[in-house]
């Protein structure tokens, strides 16, 4: 990490410590040493800064210095902007404190991740989705408990996050992890299927994290995950095979379970010519 990656760190400390930090030099190092602009963000900084917020009382002042950085938005900060910094760095934090908070704090807390699943910005939506990794890896039936309160009537970017959240092979040791991630993410999949492709760029982007978490579930628990996308490469709809071919591509699962990946792309291709003589 670079000087001002230590020095943020330190800041931080102070103010834990008492010690009274600076505000505005905390920001001001988290911000120069965000690498930002750039394709990616400080995440090692940003999960030295989280892992800070991992107890149960926060210093004086803390919790209103996320709960305000998490209020920085697009207009003020948008995509690359330095300072997009600070509310990824919130959301991350505020993951870490959910599982040590109180009630009323965890409501907010849901409430702040759930609107970076909705952010314009595509890293506030991996912040998002990091901070539900984060309340998963304290306690898996916390994160239950908010996927289960979310996942009905949840919008296709509410979507996107719980899929990307869950395939996080810390959070699938446990099977019955696995087997819920699988549940889950197949009536999501259903779902897309039985919703017309409306928005072709959009839905491009959501696909990315399709593409490679089926196969994620499917290497933590791979019977019933096999199962899953041999159900899904018997539908005729292309998006919905172009997403489990691109999971069976992984090499998670090309390297130790080649016969089953064989078996699941035989199934895509005779469905094909099946579509294709019924077609003629």
């Amino acid at each position: 990490m670079s000087g001002q990656a230590y020095a943020a760190l330190a800041e931080l400390e102070r103010w834990i410590n008492g010690g009274g930090a600076d505000r505005k030099r905390l920001e001001d190092n988290l911000a120069a040493d965000s690498r930002l602009p750039g394709p990616r963000a400080n995440l090692e900084l940003a999960e030295k800064f989280a892992r800070h917020f991992a107890v149960r009382e926060l210093a004086g002042g803390l919790w209103e210095l996320l709960a305000e950085w998490g209020e920085i938005s697009d207009e003020t900060a948008g995509t690359g902007n330095p300072r997009e910094f600070l509310p990824f760095c919130s959301v991350r934090a505020m993951g870490e404190h959910y599982g040590y908070a109180a009630a009323e704090r965890r409501e907010r807390i849901a409430d702040a991740i759930k609107r970076a699943m909705n952010d314009s910005r595509w890293r506030m939506r991996e912040a998002a989705a990091m901070g539900l990794q984060s309340v998963g890896e304290h306690d898996f039936g916390l994160l239950r408990i908010l996927l289960e309160q979310w996942r009905r009537g949840a919008n296709e970017l509410e979507q996107r996050a719980f899929v990307a959240a869950l395939a996080h092979p810390p959070l699938l040791k446990a099977m019955d992890n696995a087997r819920y991630a699988l549940a889950l993410a197949g009536e999501i999949m259903a779902e897309v299927a039985a919703r017309p492709e409306r928005e072709p760029e959009l839905f491009r982007v959501l696909s990315k994290g399709r593409e490679y978490a089926l196969s994620v579930f499917a290497a933590a628990e791979p019977e019933e995950g096999f199962a899953l996308l041999e159900r899904f490469a018997g539908m005729s709809d292309p998006r919905i095979v172009r997403i489990v071919k691109a999971n069976l591509g992984k090499s998670r699962l090309t390297r130790t379970y080649g016969p089953q990946v064989e078996a699941v792309l035989a199934a895509v291709d005779n469905n094909r010519k099946g579509n294709y003589d019924s077609s003629n």
